[in-house]
């Protein structure tokens, strides 16, 4: 739930590791650029999935960007044995790098993109050329539950939270579905002076304005995250990562009298 990047590129040949698909790709449909360039035509994509064959979407800034979010979400390099929930999977970026990890497991789960003009037809697309085992549902976070889709052992939770109407109530959900571990991204508060205590804004939110810009519903500071994920039944917590120009966004905060956003990453463990 980033940036929408409409652009495709031709890229340089990347390396062998990198590019060959993690299952067995049918080569004959998808074996050159071509033919990838023919089956994508027309969709818009938020997330750089390499395709192979030097396709890829997107500006290099939001390679570089994902690049970089992929490392700060610190997810384990070796998934094998794992089964992996992503929540909010839109194109399905992270759902593919898990499968790639090896992963037994993936499913991806979204309303919020695939139920708008944007659609899944950049999910789709990607997981038949790349051969991709990973299972999809349409689902709310509010509607999970272990009857319903099972439990997991990883849990992505990126870029949702301050869209959901009860964020409280989704981290419940979350934390009954979850074996091991739920990575936790999102957009955080930074008052001016108030940081360390649990504050959060609400927004009409999803219900009201879906599909329009700034369809959030609430941003919490990072305190009061961690509260509520403790809240929700997670007994370790470990901040990975904090907003960037933290201090000088503070100091914006002040001067306009309004508090500012950045991003925040937790990992939490039943």
């Amino acid at each position: 739930m980033l940036l929408r990047p409409s652009g495709t590129r031709i890229l340089p040949r990347v390396p062998f590791l990198v590019e060959k698909a993690f299952l067995q790709r049918d080569s004959m449909a998808y074996d050159s650029a071509e033919k990838i360039q023919e089956r994508i035509k027309g969709i818009k994509w938020a997330h750089p999935i390499n395709l192979g064959h030097g396709v890829a979407q997107g500006e290099w800034h939001i390679r570089r960007r994902f690049e970089r979010r992929l490392k700060l979400m610190q997810i384990p390099e070796n998934l094998k044995g794992w089964t992996v929930l992503d929540i909010g999977a839109w194109d399905g970026y992270f759902s593919f790098e898990c499968e790639r990890r090896g992963a037994d497991r993936v499913l991806a789960i979204d309303t919020y993109a695939w139920d708008t003009p944007h659609g899944m037809d950049g999910f789709l697309a990607a997981k038949e050329i790349l051969g991709s085992k990973v299972d999809y549902k349409r689902m709310d976070v509010q509607h999970i539950s272990p009857a319903e889709i099972g439990k997991f052992d990883l849990v992505l939770f990126f870029g949702v939270l301050y869209h959901l109407r009860n964020p409280i109530i989704g981290l419940e959900k979350i934390a009954g579905v979850t074996n091991k571990l739920l990575i936790c991204e999102t957009h955080v508060l930074l008052p001016f002076i108030h940081e360390r205590h649990a504050l959060i804004p609400f927004f009409p939110g999803d219900e009201e304005t879906r599909g329009v810009p700034y369809d959030l519903c609430a941003i919490p500071t990072l305190k009061c995250l961690t509260d509520m994920l403790r809240a929700a039944g997670f007994k370790e917590l470990d901040v990975k990562y904090k907003p960037s120009f933290r201090y000088w966004k503070k100091f914006v905060a002040l001067l306009k009298n309004m508090p500012q956003t950045g991003r925040g990453i937790v990992h939490a463990r039943v």
